[in-house]
């Protein structure tokens, strides 16, 4: 039954509910002085426009939602409550709280006259203010304006504020602040999160057991938690049922079924905010959009639906708390710390961010806050430049000693790590080893001013020093630029800007804020794009690649990998993507002392496990190749059409026009590349990465 229809439903209402209230007052057997009459008439006449009511304003909960619309954390500052508009509240809980608080609220004006009066002969004959004859609207009055003080100021200040609320507000405006508003126990605050925490489902499919247990709370909420004194609240919950079924609500039979059915708890612990480097984020990203609703996050009130993918966000959270390397704590802080940015490079939404391995130890947001050397993660930015610029994917470079002028007549000379060197390689083996002599002789030929314009153009944000080391990774950048600038990769050559925030709904329901729909910029051409993600499969599928050992984890996805490792192993990266989603884990110690782990041994474990669990429920998925590209069997030691004759071949892709033309004059001279060398069956994985990458 609707609420307040067992009165009835026409314009004659106020005059029974008069009537009835004059039987009342005569049947109480008081003698009503003049002096109190004049109150009681002063009471209704004076103008309601004397009381001046503030808007409400109740500290409210906000809701954190991913792109799913899964609610996933809850935040607040200090009051767990959460708002919900009228139509989410069922008339089941209306009629229960109604029957069991104020059985006249849906035809008082605003206030009982019967009850003020009984209250004030009862506060008379004792000289104090022991009773209140409060209704809704005076309990709301006071719960939104003034304190639980029993003195006779407050309680005239409570009428007038009544009155107030009930010119400005319609009964089911007020039922609705009100049940968002009271205290149902539990450090629950409004119907929504008391019916969250006693039976782990929101207030819109309260049962009618539900609904009166949750009714008879409001009068006494600490004595009769069901959680603590179940009896009492069993009691309780039994007389808000025969109210009901008094006040023709209910049946008769339906109220004793009701009393008959048990408790029915389901206690939840409260949701809390369970991804707290992402809501932080969130929270900075609305500052920036909206400055009114970042600085009222924690008690708005506001519905956020966010970037967030629930199950990329927990096998985040998941897998840094399980693979992350930790050493000890520093001044209480564990170190090595670790930080992790995810972003599907189709749209651009940031589906998961992880800013150190505990929120309570350290929140400071490592992922977006704390840029740091990449390493030869960098090195997807030159390569990137080195294609786009025309180079053959085949072109070799030697891998031997050299010396670059840095001026002042002083000499860089760069080394490997191991101080090993390589040999002749073609672009594919450079970035399978990491081969930072082939990269530097790369940036020096494409030079370092026009590689930076690539890596800006492909989302780096961060300044990078202009000199050949940057494509050695020396200048600092965050994970969340990292996992942004490697996208266009992944996706036929478009930029996309990271986001956060896709929609903000006030307590009201209304739309404050709507995200724009995803835009896309062209930085790369398609062939380009494609050519420079298979270039990156090496370091996994190659046998001697600096990743090969976390392919086995990645079960077969294709996917692309670089590691980085900064001087003296104080930062440790690993970059990846697949068609879905990229990601960038760091691990390093806040003061930049070396933690002695490479890319793959550091951040590695933690990258592989991450989006093996994040992409679990996704099929794998090729990359799409545009036209434009060929392949053809290049003499590794040479980079140039196969003779028949070199000791080492594999199939290349190209893009048309730019793969070799030339036949390789000899065979190879026991090279590393050789078949009997130590990079032997390089073939069989060269073929693995071609056909990896789809038709």
């Amino acid at each position: 039954m609707a609420p307040g229809r067992h009165r009835k439903a026409s314009n004659d209402r106020l005059h029974p509910y008069l009537a009835s209230v004059w039987d009342k007052i005569r049947g109480t057997g008081a003698v009503i002085s003049l002096p109190a009459l004049v109150i009681a008439a002063g009471i209704v006449l004076i103008p309601t426009v004397w009381a001046f009511v503030p808007p409400p304003n109740l500290p409210a909960d906000t809701t954190i939602y991913d792109q799913h619309g899964k609610l996933v954390s809850v935040v607040y500052s200090s009051i767990n409550r959460m708002p919900v508009i009228y139509g989410q509240i069922p008339p089941v809980m209306q009629n229960a709280l109604v029957a069991i608080e104020d059985d006249t609220f849906w035809i008082e004006p605003a206030f009982d006259p019967v009850g003020i009066l009984r209250a004030a002969a009862t506060d008379v004959a004792h000289r104090k203010i022991l009773q209140g004859g409060s209704t809704l609207t005076q309990q709301l009055a006071k719960n939104l304006y003034l304190s639980n003080r029993r003195t006779l100021t407050r309680k005239f200040k409570e009428l007038f504020f009544a009155l107030k609320l009930s010119t400005i507000y319609s009964k089911k405006d007020l039922i609705t602040m009100y049940l968002n508003d009271v205290y149902f126990g539990e450090g629950t605050y409004g119907v929504q999160a008391a019916s969250e925490r006693y039976f782990g489902h929101g207030a819109s499919t309260l049962s009618l057991p539900q609904a009166a247990l949750l009714a008879g709370l409001v009068n006494a909420p600490s004595y009769y938690d069901p959680l603590i004194n179940p009896s009492a609240s069993l009691a309780r919950r039994n007389l808000v049922l025969s109210r009901m079924a008094k006040l023709n609500y209910i049946s008769q039979p339906t109220a004793q079924a009701a009393m008959n059915a048990p408790l029915g708890l389901n206690p939840t612990t409260p949701l809390g905010n369970r991804a707290p480097f992402f809501t932080q984020f969130v929270a900075q990203r609305l500052q920036q959009i909206d400055p009114g609703v970042g600085s009222r996050l924690y008690t708005g009130g506001y519905r956020v639906t966010t970037t967030m993918s629930w199950t990329a966000q927990q096998a985040a959270q998941r897998d840094i708390a399980a693979y992350a390397p930790i050493n000890g704590k520093v001044k209480g802080v564990f170190e090595p710390q670790t930080a992790l940015a995810a972003i599907n490079p189709q749209n651009g939404y940031v589906e998961a961010l992880v800013g150190s391995d505990s929120y309570s130890n350290s929140s400071f947001d490592r992922a977006t806050q704390s840029a740091r050397q990449p390493g030869s993660a960098m090195k997807y930015f030159l390569y990137s430049r080195v294609i786009q610029d025309g180079y053959s994917t085949s072109a070799v470079k030697n891998s031997a000693p050299v010396r670059f002028p840095a001026g002042n007549g002083q000499w860089y000379v760069p080394h490997n790590f191991g101080d090993v060197y390589n040999g002749p390689l073609t672009i594919r083996r450079a970035i399978a080893l990491s081969d930072n002599i082939v990269a530097l002789k790369w940036m020096n030929t494409v030079s370092p001013s026009q590689m930076i314009s690539t890596a800006h153009a492909m989302g780096i944000t961060s300044p990078l020093a202009n000199n050949l080391t940057t494509a050695l990774g020396s200048s600092s950048v965050t994970p969340l630029e990292m996992a942004a600038g490697v996208a266009p990769l992944a996706n036929g050559g478009y930029r996309v800007q990271p986001r956060a925030v896709l929609q903000v709904r006030d307590s009201q329901g209304h739309v404050v804020y709507q995200a724009s729909p995803p835009s896309r910029t062209s930085v790369l051409t398609p062939q380009t794009a494609f050519v420079t993600q298979n270039l990156f499969h090496a370091p996994l599928l190659n046998q001697n690649g600096t990743a090969h050992n976390l392919n086995a984890i990645l079960q077969g996805r294709p996917a692309a990998a670089k590691t980085g490792t900064s001087s003296l192993q104080r930062d440790s990266w690993l970059v990846g993507f697949t068609p879905q989603l990229t990601a960038a884990v760091w691990v390093g110690n806040d003061n930049n002392s070396p933690i002695g782990l490479t890319g793959d041994h550091g951040a590695g474990p933690v990258w592989a496990h991450f989006m093996a669990d994040a992409l679990s429920n996704v099929p794998p998925t090729y990359f799409s190749k545009p036209s434009g590209i060929v392949t053809r069997t290049i003499c590794n030691t040479t980079g140039l059409l196969a003779n028949g004759c070199c000791g080492s071949t594999s199939q290349e892709v190209f893009i048309s026009g730019h793969e070799p033309t030339g036949v390789s004059p000899g065979c190879g001279n026991g090279s590393r590349f050789s078949n009997s060398g130590s990079y032997g069956g390089y073939s069989n994985t060269l073929q693995s990465i071609i056909h990896a990458s789809g038709p």
